[in-house]
């Protein structure tokens, strides 16, 4: 069996200090692949550094197997605007340094984002605008390289839903599902009608006592557009909420899965081993 968390985040401080330990723990449950994410300059280096790090231990065949696979996504979450990261007078440079770093590190990135809108809290809500300019450029972005677009969505769905309307024939990765199973079939149509190649992930919150509509959001993917992934190190499933996420943890997440859709884990990791090489054309 071998399993994959496909949005993980050992570049950021919870994890970053001992992501090499992170990640044999990941290997010693069989995990045979992830990928870093975040959103932020800062953290789309570090998530570039992990990756080529990892490449040479392979090469010298220092405690990572051979053909383990792990990449990166460079992007700027919604969050880049409140934070100030970015704004009105240097959002066109950043995506131009945004280009120039996936241009010198093709061989291990893999997707731009996480990208998206994000109004959960009250006081981001003036960032909205903001917010959809630099969605609307990271998705120009992608459709301009061919790569795929991880997307994070909280709370205004159909802000991001209408730009993303505006794309015919993007792979397109709905990460850390968080909506109910009437978005879902809104995205499902839609991809048939965009060409999209869609794909739903979902991480530990599944598993909450109160999650039952992300569970009837489960029901409602189809198995070759499902991923898994921990977004770690937030979103620990039930069985270690509380503790920090880490892609170990993933392995709790496929138990689940498996058992809500009635399949065996095994039969779960080959299809999502296919899902995750399909998304990022591994």
């Amino acid at each position: 069996m071998r399993l994959f968390d496909s949005h993980t985040h050992l570049n950021t401080p919870d994890l970053y200090d001992q992501r090499q330990d992170y990640l044999l723990q990941f290997i010693h449950v069989w995990g045979a692949g992830l990928v870093n994410s975040w959103a932020s300059e800062q953290y789309n280096v570090r998530g570039i550094e992990i990756t080529k790090h990892i490449e040479a231990l392979k090469r010298d065949n220092v405690e990572i197997p051979s053909d383990f696979i792990i990449k990166s996504t460079i992007g700027y979450h919604p969050w880049s605007c409140e934070d100030g990261e970015i704004t009105e007078e240097n959002i066109q440079q950043k995506m131009v340094d945004l280009r120039t770093l996936y241009e010198d590190n093709k061989d291990y990135v893999v997707a731009i984002g996480e990208c998206g809108i994000d109004t959960y809290y009250p006081w981001t809500e003036q960032f909205l605008p903001l917010q959809k300019k630099l969605f609307i450029l990271q998705c120009d972005l992608a459709q301009e390289l061919n790569l795929p677009l991880m997307i994070h969505i909280r709370k205004d769905f159909y802000s991001a839903f209408e730009i993303l309307q505006h794309y015919r024939d993007l792979t397109i990765y709905i990460h850390c599902r968080g909506f109910g199973p009437e978005e879902v079939e809104m995205l499902k149509v839609e991809s048939w009608k965009l060409n999209w190649n869609l794909f739903i992930g979902f991480c530990g919150n599944v598993t909450y006592k109160n999650a039952q509509n992300l569970r009837d959001s489960l029901a409602k993917v189809s198995l070759d557009q499902l991923l898994l992934e921990t977004d770690a190190p937030r979103l620990s499933p039930q069985v270690v909420r509380g503790t920090t996420n880490h892609p170990a943890n993933v392995t709790y997440i496929y138990e689940f899965v498996a058992d809500q859709l009635h399949i065996d884990i095994a039969t779960l990791s080959l299809q999502i081993e296919k899902n995750i090489k399909a998304v990022y054309e591994l």
